[in-house]
């Protein structure tokens, strides 16, 4: 199981949280906010095993406990996890939390529950949660986690312990390559700054392995842009939409890429850049953009990019980008 000694990164919320517990000072609802794949939800599972562990030792987990091993296999009858069914968590989920909520735990002191996405409650299931809140037991603990806490409720962030989880660093993303992937220290250090902080971006960017396909695919769509005609800029629309949580990750490897090109554009200085790796090939791609429009599109990939994370429809938000992006500068003789 993890435990929140082994975890990469954040050492200032981990010691918070290991302190709470050997001051015995927990709080009933946590709020772990920060960008998608930087350990918010590897620390919450973490922290739950410490708080349903039967003998933690310095404000960890033992590991070796009934708890922790239950924990580990996935099967803790009083560890609950929510996550939105569909694009939103429902009022219906919510009041069966509430029937969770008003039994004693099974077999710990309590019960606690992992909220993904907590932003994505409906507004009556949000209504409804604030009342739980507001009546806090002993027995039970809240882990919200959020990419977006603006979407939360301000009186829901008022009672939860508030903790900010930032990009890790290249070399923590990079030590986390090496233990979770099996990668070779410089293979991992070649590819950790293209994850832009988020471990768990990095491992679906490696593949597991050291071939980086999803990379090899984002590259290539980047490739196509300045000479993509109508036809074809919806064709790319139309493949990328196939999976929305790869289309953000796509966007957000492309966004790197035409930052490269447009620092180059810029500062001219190679070793600067994040794709090391491609240097000559973000040279010759700079000679296709000014960087009026190159600053454009880029601008345009974020708004898609976030749009797609809040759930918009993935394939109207991928074509419109693409006509918008064809509108810089596309080719409509190019095959």
């Amino acid at each position: 199981m993890y435990k929140l000694e082994n975890i990469i990164g954040h050492p200032q919320i981990l010691r918070t949280l290991k302190n709470s517990v050997q001051r015995g000072k927990m709080a009933h609802a946590y709020l772990f906010m920060g960008p998608s794949g930087v350990g918010k939800e590897t620390v919450a599972r973490a922290f739950a095993g410490v708080l349903l562990c039967e003998a933690p030792r310095e404000g960890d987990a033992c590991g070796n406990c009934r708890s922790c091993r239950q924990i580990e296999g996935g099967n803790h009858p009083d560890l609950h996890l929510l996550q939105p069914t569909g694009a939103s968590i429902k009022i219906e989920q919510m009041r069966e939390l509430q029937r969770q909520v008003q039994y004693k735990p099974y077999q710990g002191g309590r019960h606690v529950f992992i909220i993904e996405k907590a932003e994505a409650m409906t507004q009556e299931a949000a209504n409804s949660f604030l009342k739980t809140l507001e009546e806090p037991t002993g027995q039970t603990a809240f882990l919200l986690l959020s990419d977006q806490p603006y979407g939360l409720l301000p009186t829901i962030l008022s009672r939860c312990q508030q903790f900010q989880f930032r990009p890790l660093s290249s070399q923590e993303v990079a030590a986390g390559l090496v233990s979770l992937c099996g990668m070779e220290q410089d293979a991992a250090s070649q590819l950790a700054p293209l994850a832009g902080g988020s471990l768990g971006r990095a491992v679906r960017l490696s593949g597991g392995g050291e071939q980086w396909p999803l990379r090899t695919k984002a590259l290539e769509i980047a490739r196509l842009l300045p000479q993509m005609n109508k036809t074809r800029a919806l064709a790319v629309a139309e493949e990328m939409a196939a999976d929305r949580a790869e289309a953000a990750e796509c966007l957000e490897i492309i966004l790197l890429w035409l930052r490269d090109i447009l620092v180059f554009q810029y500062a001219g200085k190679p070793d600067i850049l994040i794709n090391q790796d491609r240097t000559g090939s973000i040279v010759e791609q700079s000679a296709w953009y000014e960087p009026a429009a190159l600053s454009a599109i880029i601008e345009e990939i974020k708004l898609a990019r976030e749009r797609i994370l809040a759930n918009a429809n993935t394939r109207m938000t991928l074509e419109v980008l693409m006509l918008k992006i064809h509108s810089y500068g596309g080719n409509d003789n190019a095959n």
